[in-house]
This record gives C-alpha cells, structure tokens and sequence, in this order.
C-alpha cells in the first residue's frame, strides 16, 4: 500500500518551512533495483513524482550509495551533479540529502535545497533527520504492507 499522498506532502512541505529551505523532496528506495523514485515534493515541479534514479545518479543516488549525509554549496559545480528533467531545479544552488534507514535498511532519502548558495552544518542534518522521523516510519510501514 502506497504511502498517502496528502500524508507525504504535508510532512516534506512542514520539513521545508522548518528548516527555511525552498526545496524537501522525499525519494523511495528500492533496494533491490538499486533506485530511488520521487515520491513527495515541496519546491520542484509536481510532474517529476513518480521520476526514479539510480543508485549511481546524482547526489541523492550517493546519499543512498554512502548510507550517509551529503551537502553541496554549489550544486551545478558538484562531481556527482544529475539533472532531473522537467523538476526545475536547475534554480537551486545548494543542497542536503540524508538517508533515512533503520536496522541497516535504507528505506529513503530526504532532500532539502535551496536558492541561494548555503553552507549546511551538523545542526541542520540534525533537523533534516528529526523532520524525517515522520516520513521514515511511513516508509517502513508501506513497505511492511507490500510486503
């Protein structure tokens, strides 16, 4: 069973104006196709749900690859740079993508970006992680119902 549309929305755009950040954008992993498909957005360019990613793409394809926090200042500039098309974020400078995963299961990504070229400190992983706690625990449970 999907997780419900309105549910998503509502937490990535609450984690966005928490954190005062233009973008949050949730992705689901699919551990076993190695991807990650938009499946929330606040900021970007609504067609782009449903988008998936490689493992091996972009940022958010490195936050699932390294289990780990990224950050950007200058996106375009970044090595692991991936252009979405049609999602509009070619109007965003800088970014922060965490993975959210429990007992070693990586069940998403959270991503907030933003306008302006930004620096992000341990401070805001810290709130990107508890502004996702939400979206995580729904992600396990659609994934326990699939299952």
């Amino acid at each position: 069973m999907p997780l419900p549309p309105d549910f998503m929305h509502a937490r990535v755009d609450a984690v966005r104006n928490k954190l005062n950040v233009q973008v949050c954008s949730l992705y689901q992993a699919d551990g076993q196709r190695q991807t990650l498909e938009i499946v929330a957005t606040s900021g970007l360019n609504q067609r782009v749900l449903g988008a998936t990613l490689a493992y091996s793409q972009g940022l958010t394809g490195k936050v699932a690859r390294t289990r780990s926090a990224v950050a950007a200042r200058d996106i375009q500039a970044h090595m692991d740079y991936f252009y979405v098309p049609g999602s509009d974020e070619e109007h965003f400078r800088s970014y922060l993508g965490i993975p959210l995963e429990f007992d070693s299961v990586l069940y998403g990504v959270l991503v907030v970006q933003t306008r302006v070229k930004k620096t992000f400190f341990l401070k805001d992983i810290r709130e990107l992680h508890s502004g996702g706690r939400d979206l995580l625990d729904a992600l396990k449970l659609s994934l326990r119902q699939a299952g």
